[in-house]
């Protein structure tokens, strides 16, 4: 057994300088074949994102930062045997840079790969520094509003609008939080007849309503809870009035048209059960001296009750009230003095002329149409005997005097001045009318009742 192990000894080690050369030979071989069949590389990977680490530490220093637009990716070449290479791709490749290592503007790039890194010759970026922005940090905070997007059916309306929250508080770069105008959140009323509750996303908008990016933005919030009343359309007539007198010589016929004369509302159910029409109050409209019809445009929204409001997209709540005003006619009625109810008659006096059979001419002025339904034979009236002075005794002389005639005329009517005249004489005498209108009394009065009469006929011819 030993002589076996000795010879196999002495075989291997025979001709060892010849082994060892042979060994060497064998390992530049392989070492040959091996760079011609794997050999080592360069291979550049492009657009590799840059992230950040450590950005907190600006945010301690009020600052905020971007990174440039020529500093978001970065190219990377790596340095490998081709077996390598062909296994990698870009989401191996990581670049980086940390804030801690700012340097003025700039701060190194660290790339790696996270796969084969022991197998990797070189790793490096195309630059070795990024570019930030900085910039200093602001706050701000704005109120929410709800906008509506769509249409709801007809004869229907969008009410009142809410969010949870109203106010949402942001901080970040000045310029951005600066270019914030307002905050909307929208909520889609299409075909909507119910109330609306949804969660929608914040809009951040420009002053000529662009969307502002706020990736960079710290926010209160990104998006908020939202509701939308959906209300009902009904439409009420207005009606209205108006107050105050033409000028002399011209009256208001009564009319007054409004253009629209019915408005669309909205509301909740409950207040739209309370309301069937508006009324503009007649101050709106003063008719005061005018010569012609008068013409007002007259906003009614603050004339409608609390809950009701007025359907924006159907009326604007401005209606045109115009009153009609005209000049006055005038025609002249006979007026039987039976129809004329003496009052203030002098204590002790008594009306000696027959007042069956005589009239007295009155002109009335109003409306044309008016005017020609007047009969005079149908009007009342009094005569105001009350302004006849009396003598020193406290007593009137028996003779002709004037009354003032005041008759009843209907609405829209007036009367001019009109007197007629009376022959008064004291109560037990008796007198007698002649159809000429010519008095006989006791002798004793004939004298001053001749006088009078006589004023009786000229005031007449007047």
């Amino acid at each position: 057994m030993m002589d076996a192990i000795f010879t196999f000894l002495k075989k291997l080690t025979g001709n060892l300088g010849l082994k060892i050369i042979s060994l060497g030979l064998a390992f530049l071989l392989w070492l040959f074949v091996v760079s011609i069949e794997n050999p080592v590389m360069t291979l550049s990977f492009t657009s590799i994102p840059i992230t950040i680490e450590n950005a907190d530490v600006m945010e301690t220093q009020g600052k905020a930062f971007e990174l440039a637009d020529s500093s978001r990716t970065v190219t990377v070449t790596v340095k490998a045997e081709r077996s390598v290479l062909s296994e990698l791709s870009r989401d191996n490749i990581r670049a980086s840079i940390d804030m801690t290592e700012l340097e003025g503007t700039r701060v190194p790039i660290v790339v790696k790969s996270t796969r084969y890194s022991d197998r990797i010759q070189g790793i490096n970026p195309a630059k070795e520094y990024a570019n930030v922005l900085i910039e200093d940090l602001a706050n701000a905070q704005f109120r929410i509003t709800v906008e509506t997007v769509g249409n709801v059916p007809e004869g229907y309306a969008v009410g009142s609008t809410s969010v949870q929250n109203n106010v949402v508080r942001v901080s970040g770069p000045e310029t951005i939080v600066n270019s914030i105008s307002s905050v909307v959140v929208r909520i889609n009323v299409s075909g909507m007849t119910s109330e609306i509750h949804t969660v929608v996303p914040l809009q951040f908008l420009d002053e000529e309503g662009r969307q502002v990016d706020t990736t960079l933005l710290e926010k209160s919030m990104e998006q908020v809870s939202a509701s939308a009343e959906i209300w009902k359309v009904m439409e009420i007539p207005v009606h209205a009035s108006y107050s105050g007198t033409p000028a002399a010589g011209y009256l208001a016929t009564g009319s007054v048209t409004l253009e629209p004369s019915s408005v669309y509302v909205t509301g909740d159910s409950k207040a739209l059960g309370e309301i069937s029409s508006i009324t503009i109050p007649s101050t709106e409209l003063d008719i005061s001296g005018a010569v012609g019809n008068v013409e007002k445009e007259v906003n009614i929204s603050s004339l409608l009750p609390s809950g009701v409001y007025l359907d924006s997209s159907q009326s604007d709540g401005i209606i045109t009230v115009t009153a009609e005003v005209v000049e006055a006619s005038a025609t002249v009625v006979q007026i039987p003095y039976a129809n004329l109810t003496p009052i203030g008659l002098p204590e002790g006096m008594v009306i000696g002329n027959d007042m069956t059979t005589s009239m007295v001419a009155v002109t009335v002025r109003g409306l044309k149409s008016d005017l020609g339904l007047l009969n005079g034979a149908n009007i009342l009236g009094t005569l105001d005997l009350s302004g006849i002075a009396l003598n020193e005794n406290g007593t009137v002389t028996p003779g002709s005097y004037a009354g003032q005639v005041v008759l009843a005329l209907p609405q829209g009517l007036t009367q001019d001045t009109a007197v007629a005249h009376v022959l008064l004489q004291i109560s037990g005498d008796s007198a007698e009318i002649h159809e000429e209108g010519e008095v006989e009394a006791n002798p004793a009065e004939v004298e001053t009742a001749g006088e009078e009469g006589g004023n009786v006929e000229n005031e007449e011819n007047e």
